[in-house]
């Protein structure tokens, strides 16, 4: 089972876009154009974060409480 993560999505309204982070992991942020690519593109950004912090044996944080997130 896959651990989820909430995110931060931000649109750019001067060069369009999104960029879109996962808070709970430093660091773990990516940008696309399209919203369609978001899921793809932060799944690709956690699975390289955690697969660093695997290998230079950092802590993976649990993620927050999705109850506790303020929007």
């Amino acid at each position: 089972m896959s651990v989820k993560y909430p995110i931060l999505i931000t649109e750019d309204p001067i060069e369009g876009g999104y960029t879109v982070s996962i808070p709970d992991l430093p660091g773990c942020i990516t940008c696309c154009q399209r919203w369609q690519d978001i899921p793809a593109m932060i799944a690709d950004a956690k699975q390289a974060w955690i697969t660093a912090a695997i290998e230079e044996g950092i802590r993976i944080p649990e993620p927050t409480d999705i109850n506790n997130v303020e929007v």
